[in-house]
């Protein structure tokens, strides 16, 4: 019965090998160097405490039986076996939760993903438009465009943050998505507060829009990736671009647009407040 009981222990032995080779492998990527295994295995016992006393009362209960002392070893194989089957269980109940977590998580990254996507898209729209606005009027060109306020005013989400979803995200998805959203109610604020305002120069505004714009973009290609974006929602067909690619577009044609009034300005030696006196506020 006592050999029965090292014979289990013995095969115990070569399962906590086998999980520990298993679990240590994150440790051993960051790693190659032999200093790397001491260290992975004091993580791997502090993670994994029962396992641990449990791995120390068989080598105890093998001392005892080598001593020829049954009864010590007996107890100790039990004690053992009760502390191997708290791991086991405890081990099981860790990767049900881990499984779950990840499953919550990736519920809420696609149930949230569409009205991100549609805001995104929404912030590109408004950049280009301030874009032009801001041309027309850096060039004093009378083109009428027809642009109303309410053309700037981005989308706001809807399940965020109240939806049940954004408290399954892991953090780095939560800030990420904390600082894009606060980035739309910085482009809310500009188009309420400064839109037609006596004494301010329509091309200022606009330029003004569009470093919010261009801020929110920026932002929001970091969710983008957060979110994988771009596997959820491919472009229409190959022309049309992706999502990246457009708000790069739209970035770059921004940048160019307020070069060429800095240009525009040096060539005709414009000084501000002295070339002429402000034009009101553009009206459509």
């Amino acid at each position: 019965m006592v050999w029965n009981r090292f014979d289990d222990s013995m095969h115990f032995f070569d399962i906590c090998y086998i999980a520990f080779k298993e679990n240590k492998s994150d440790a051993m990527t960051e790693s190659n160097s032999v200093e790397c295994v001491p260290k992975s295995i004091v993580r791997y016992i502090k993670e994994n405490p029962h396992m641990a006393v449990s791995v120390a009362l068989f080598c105890g209960g093998g001392l005892a039986l080598q001593r020829d002392v049954t009864s010590l070893a007996g107890s100790l194989f039990g004690a053992g076996g009760a502390l191997l089957g708290a791991w086991i269980t405890e081990l099981n109940k860790r990767r049900s939760e881990a499984e779950e977590k990840e499953k919550k998580e990736a519920g809420a990254v696609a149930a949230l993903a569409p009205e991100l996507q549609h805001t995104i898209e929404r912030v590109q729209y408004i950049l280009d438009r301030s874009t032009v606005n801001f041309s027309c009027e850096s060039a004093v060109e009378s083109v009428k465009n027809n642009d109303q306020q309410a053309d700037f005013r981005p989308y706001f989400p809807t399940l965020y943050p109240s939806a049940s979803q954004v408290r399954d995200l892991p953090d780095k998805k939560v800030i990420v998505l904390i600082r894009y959203y606060d980035s739309l109610n910085e482009i809310s604020h500009c188009v309420d507060d400064w839109w037609e305002r006596e004494g301010q120069l329509a091309v200022n505004i606009f330029n003004m829009l569009m470093h919010a714009a261009e801020k929110s973009l920026r932002l929001g290609l970091i969710c983008v990736r957060e979110f994988d974006l771009e596997a959820r929602f491919p472009p229409p067909h190959e022309s049309y671009g992706t999502l990246t690619s457009r708000i790069e577009r739209s970035l770059s044609h921004a940048s160019q647009a307020r070069k060429r009034h800095l240009d525009r300005a040096e060539a005709l030696d414009l000084r501000s407040g002295k070339s002429k006196e402000p034009m009101p506020f553009r009206k459509y």
